[in-house]
């Protein structure tokens, strides 16, 4: 194979690579979130629509509950002499119009079953109901619903019918339900467009009108399936048009409530998410490839471009390598320095001790106090150059902390006057108060001090804030616990804290100082410097009045 062949067969086989492997996932991620989303929305349909018959249904039994109520409370009321003649008018006459619009007519059969007193628009005192399915079953169980019938008035409506018996005599009070109020009751259903509900009796005839087609008592030639329980979801036809059904018995299971939205409408969101799904794949399908014949061209130039990284990377590694061979010598340097910074001091002590063995004399003062001025000058540069190499010896290595006894009644107090002009410069009141028996510790007294430095920095930062240049105030206390460790709280009147910031305050990077006021790793580095002694560094604050800081430290004595 010749070699200007190998970039091409390459570039082939990442473009293959680069649209094949995302686009299966692609795929099968678009048909698992498809099936997904689509039950989904299935369930809520379903749910929303078996919510709506839930509701439909106990509004309607508590329309016909009521009705049933006013005509048993109404003829409970009523004395035996005032169930027939001209009272018994009068009263039904009163009591359909107490009923407002909810009853379109209202009588009162003897025991006889002759239509005694009677209110409403029809011609029927006096007919004979004895042989009327209703009012047999009216007998049978003290009150009855009946289905939508033609009647003596033949007209299609429906009664509601309750017994009372005196003197074991059936006395019945019956009312014609107003089919426009109830066909309303029924007929408002807010489920989109398509949404309807509808009545049923056990013979599929509409007890109340259908917006879609269906008048009262017409027979609906849609087979339903058997009513199973007390909700029941189906999908019923009629002509193109499908359904999403639930029904739910009613009147005692004479009656099945129908509610029912067009799948087309009731699936909706399953139609839309279908063309989004295809239309993001198709999309998706075309960027790939874009993006595959981009990245796959401009890889066999990343390649060249990685092989000179490389070779970059290489030199900086060298570069890395004389820097680190550039540490150590400084700290070759340091140590070469250190041996004469060691003579010269050794000899400026002998000096320093000659010059005080030779006899002072008058005449000789000046030059004398010349050259202790001289001995202490160097003394002084000689320290210097000592602390300078000890930095780079520092930085150059990981010193182990150079733990102490350290006695708390003296160290505090030393601390606490280096931040005192600091503080006074903001007109904050510095308080220390160290308990005599406060125990010794085991520590790094630069670890510690670094500490406490920074606890009363922070608290100045804290108190500043809030007060400005008065008001200011900061307090350092130390005391021995039960236990016999050190116990060092840092109090301030400062801004404080909310609760979610105190809990991320020893993490690492987290400030809340502003931009450029602080990095977030002071609190962190004291909380890992407390916790490497043994101890404890806890927090309490309050928004607005300040915060505590706490410092455990174990006690050389501690139990």
């Amino acid at each position: 194979m010749s070699t200007p062949s190998k970039p091409c067969e390459i570039h082939k086989l990442l473009l293959v690579s680069m649209i094949l492997v995302p686009v299966i996932p692609l795929l099968l991620a678009a048909a698992v979130g498809f099936y997904a989303f689509s039950e989904t929305t299935k369930s809520h349909a379903t749910a929303a629509l078996t919510q709506a018959a839930v509701d439909h249904r106990r509004m309607i039994d508590d329309f016909l509950k009521e009705r049933r109520n006013d005509l048993e409370s109404f003829l409970a009321m009523l004395p035996p002499e005032a169930l027939t003649g001209e009272i018994a008018r009068q009263e039904v006459r009163i009591m359909l119009q107490s009923g407002a619009a909810a009853f379109q007519d209202m009588g009162i059969i003897n025991p006889e079953g002759a239509h005694t007193a009677y209110a409403g628009p029809y011609d029927l005192l006096g007919k004979d109901y004895r042989q009327t399915p209703w009012y047999m079953e009216t007998l049978k169980k003290g009150y009855y619903v009946s289905d939508v019938f033609m009647g003596y008035r033949n007209v299609p409506h429906f009664v509601v019918a309750v017994v009372r018996r005196i003197d074991d005599r059936p006395w019945v009070l019956r009312a014609t339900i107003n089919s426009k109020v109830f066909e309303d009751i029924v007929n408002v259903v807010n489920i989109g467009d398509s949404g309807e509900a509808y009545i049923l009796n056990a013979e599929n005839r509409f007890q109340t009108g259908r917006r879609s087609g269906g008048d009262l008592l017409e027979k609906d030639p849609a087979q339903y399936p058997p009513q199973r329980g007390s909700l029941m979801t189906f999908t019923d036809t009629k002509g193109d048009e499908s359904y999403l059904s639930v029904s739910a018995p009613l009147n005692d299971g004479k009656w099945r409530l129908i509610v029912r939205q067009k799948t087309s409408e009731a699936y909706h969101d399953t139609v839309v998410a279908a063309y989004t799904v295809l239309l993001c794949l198709i999309c998706g399908g075309v960027m790939v490839v874009i993006l595959a014949f981009m990245a796959s061209r401009k890889l066999s130039e990343s390649m060249q471009e990685k092989t000179e990284a490389v070779r970059k990377l290489e030199s900086q590694l060298l570069q890395a390598a004389r820097l680190a061979e550039l540490g150590e010598m400084a700290a070759g340097f340091a140590h070469e320095i250190n041996n004469p910074l060691q003579i010269m001091r050794a000899d400026l002590a002998l000096f320093d001790l000659t010059l005080k063995d030779i006899p002072e004399r008058e005449e000789e003062k000046a030059s004398r106090d010349e050259l202790t001025e001289i001995a202490e000058q160097l003394q002084i540069q000689i320290g210097r150059c000592a602390a300078i190499t000890r930095e780079i010896l520092r930085f150059g290595r990981q010193d182990a902390p150079q733990n102490q006894t350290i006695d708390l009644t003296e160290y505090l107090p030393k601390v606490w006057a280096m931040v005192e002009n600091k503080a006074s410069v903001h007109g904050i009141g510095l308080h220390c108060d160290v308990a005599s028996n406060a125990p010794t510790v085991e520590a790094d007294p630069g670890q510690l001090q670094q500490v406490m430095i920074n606890l009363v920095n922070n608290a100045i930062h804290a108190v500043v804030d809030r007060h400005g240049s008065e008001g200011g105030e900061i307090a350092m206390r130390t005391r021995r616990d039960a236990k016999g460790n050190a116990v060092i709280t840092v109090t301030d009147n400062g801004v404080g804290m909310s609760k979610e910031h105190l809990s991320k305050i020893f993490m690492p990077f987290f400030t809340t100082k502003a931009p450029g006021q602080g990095t977030g790793l002071g609190l962190s580095v004291c909380h890992s410097i407390i916790d490497s002694m043994g101890g404890e560094l806890t927090a309490e604050s309050t928004k607005g009045e300040g915060t505590t800081f706490t410092v455990v430290i174990p006690g050389r004595d501690a139990a």
